[in-house]
């Protein structure tokens, strides 16, 4: 399946929405192997190439601001293996304050300590890929 940027007007958060719910489709139907954070964004992005999407990596919002993918212009994917709950939130409140950042993506492992991550930040849907195999290493 190939994706394409979004389309401007009113459709455009629809568009970013579906595209968010075909990335956690995607990252969630791939094994991921790796122990380390930097395995699994190596990881992520290749799943993400190969589904057809417009990839971006540590893609730079602004000068502090800079997570891991920015998908199709307007999705932000955050990979997270271990972090506390506070200080992620933290950092997904940052990225969706920037007007291109219709979607947010945290894809972290299936058993993360994470906590609850809100439905929205900001009116910005957040969405959960628990990456099934991460923390395993062939």
């Amino acid at each position: 399946m190939t994706h394409h940027t979004p389309p401007a007007g009113a459709d455009y958060q629809h568009a970013a929405q579906t595209c968010a719910q075909q990335i956690v489709s995607a990252l969630q139907g791939h094994t991921h192997r790796g122990l380390t954070e930097k395995h699994m964004q190596n990881s992520i992005e290749c799943v993400l190439r190969a589904a057809g999407f417009k990839v971006s990596r540590e893609h730079r919002l602004c000068e502090r601001d800079r997570p891991d993918f920015l998908i199709d212009g307007t999705v932000v994917v955050e990979v997270k293996m271990r972090a506390s709950g506070g200080s992620v939130l933290a950092q997904l409140a940052r990225y969706a304050q920037h007007s291109n950042v219709r979607a947010i993506v945290v894809a972290c492992p299936r058993f993360s300590s994470l906590g609850v991550i809100p439905e929205r930040i900001h009116g910005v849907p957040v969405y959960v890929a628990a990456l099934p195999g991460t923390g395993l290493m062939l």
